[in-house]
């Protein structure tokens, strides 16, 4: 069986070959998100098993309040990381036309998210762009998207 790091580089590998071979729908989320899946599964997810991924699940009544009090109305997490009934922290996915490195609005949703049930961290990634921002502060609106991320691109994943 191959390590991680040799499962991962032939991910991007073969990734990088459909790219180029006009295979992909880059404006397609639910594209973006087969290739997200196949990332996750690498790293021990499963995102058939709802007792470690819920996918697109509502938040709760007590996390809609608290993404209340900041003025955040995205309450749908594309992926909710838990072990058995504790949330964990959550993955957005977004398409290829969403420049993570810039849009406020998408950093500002997920960690939101992640602020709401007091996660170290939250997730989001269109696959050649994956970045982990920092939730143990309240998020605002106007912060600049590389405000407590950590950004990486397809090509530094491996090292």
């Amino acid at each position: 069986m191959l390590s991680r790091k040799e499962q991962l580089k032939e991910l991007i590998k073969e990734y990088k070959k459909f790219k180029r071979d006009g295979r992909l729908d880059l404006s397609s989320e639910e594209t973006i998100r087969t290739w997200i899946n196949e990332l996750l599964a690498i790293f021990g997810w499963d995102v058939k098993d709802t007792s470690q991924i819920l996918q697109e699940k509502i938040l709760s009544k007590e996390e809609k309040k608290k993404l209340q009090e900041i003025n955040s109305t995205s309450t749908r997490p594309d992926c909710t990381f838990k072990v058995g009934n504790q949330k964990l922290t959550f993955l957005d996915a977004k398409s290829l036309r969403v420049n993570l490195k810039k849009d406020k609005k998408s950093a500002f949703q997920i960690k939101s998210y992640g602020w709401s049930i007091s996660a170290p961290c939250a997730f989001i990634t269109n696959f050649e762009e994956f970045v982990i921002y920092d939730c143990t502060y309240t998020p605002t609106e106007i912060q600049s998207a590389d405000y407590g991320r950590v950004y990486l691109t397809i090509d530094e994943y491996i090292e």
